[in-house]
């Protein structure tokens, strides 16, 4: 007799979540999502569900804090003594989750868009771990790599670095080729061999010790490489980077306090 696959809810349906969504996440579980206009759809089957008659082994929190804080206690009604609660809400810390849902089982992960691809570095972080059966381990394994922390704040530092990260990457990136492309005017420079050198310069450099003797490498003095270097220096890029992530961690420490704050008020 076939074994009846776990049954897991998404709250909230947005871009992260349908990047959870792989086939491999379908193979493993029965899936539901919750989206934003209250509407329930199997998406196993790739249809809406009318009536609500289940509780759920799994419940990924998706939506956005504020939504939670202020219509959380709704959601309880999904969860029955056994399921497990996973949140990937930036901010929201383990005991407002607790106060809100009225449950202790409860597992905190950030991970990005790139669970998609299966290229997910997602950080983890729970109490009790007794919760991370070999069960549940095989399916946050769908969106890539696992990385366990320590504590809460662990988790405010990789929605900076991991979770935000990949849209800054993806900034600078866009900006080269643009501004490689400017440059090429009238030469239509192909964009797609501009990104194909990002890819190739990481691909030899896995380090910054590597990336930086790659750099003393290719820098003659008073030569081309140089002058360029000695400009992007003179402009502080490595504070700006440094800025850009200090903030989205900052936000990420303030969302539960600022929230709750302004419920209260």
């Amino acid at each position: 007799m076939a074994t009846l696959k776990p049954k897991a809810l998404f709250i909230g349906y947005g871009h992260l979540a349908k990047s959870l969504i792989s086939k491999k996440l379908l193979s493993l579980l029965n899936i539901y999502a919750l989206n934003s206009k209250s509407e329930l759809k199997n998406i196993n089957l790739k249809k809406k569900i009318f009536k609500n008659n289940y509780t759920y082994d799994y419940v990924f929190l998706l939506t956005r804090p504020k939504t939670f804080l202020s219509t959380g206690t709704q959601f309880q009604k999904y969860l029955s003594k056994d399921t497990i609660v996973i949140s990937c809400m930036a901010g929201i810390k383990f005991s407002t989750i607790e106060q809100i849902l009225k449950t202790k089982k409860i597992i905190r992960i950030m991970p990005n868009v790139m669970a998609s691809n299966n290229k997910s570095q997602t950080h983890l972080y729970v109490k009790n771990k007794k919760l991370m059966t070999n069960n549940l381990k095989k399916l946050l394994s769908s969106f890539g790599k696992i990385i366990n922390v320590r504590n809460e704040d662990q988790i405010n530092l990789a929605t900076s670095v991991y979770g935000s990260g990949p849209a800054f990457i993806a900034y600078i990136v866009s900006s080269f080729v643009k501004a490689s492309k400017k440059l090429a005017k009238p030469f239509n420079i192909n964009e797609l061999e501009v990104i194909e050198l990002f890819k190739n310069v990481l691909e030899i450099n896995t380090t910054s010790k590597m990336l930086d003797s790659f750099i003393s490498s290719i820098s003659s003095k008073k030569g081309t490489t140089q002058a360029g270097v000695n400009y992007i220096k003179s402009q502080k890029i490595e504070k700006i980077i440094y800025t850009t992530l200090h903030k989205a961690y900052k936000r990420a420490k303030e969302i539960d306090s600022e929230q709750k704050s302004a419920k209260t008020k």
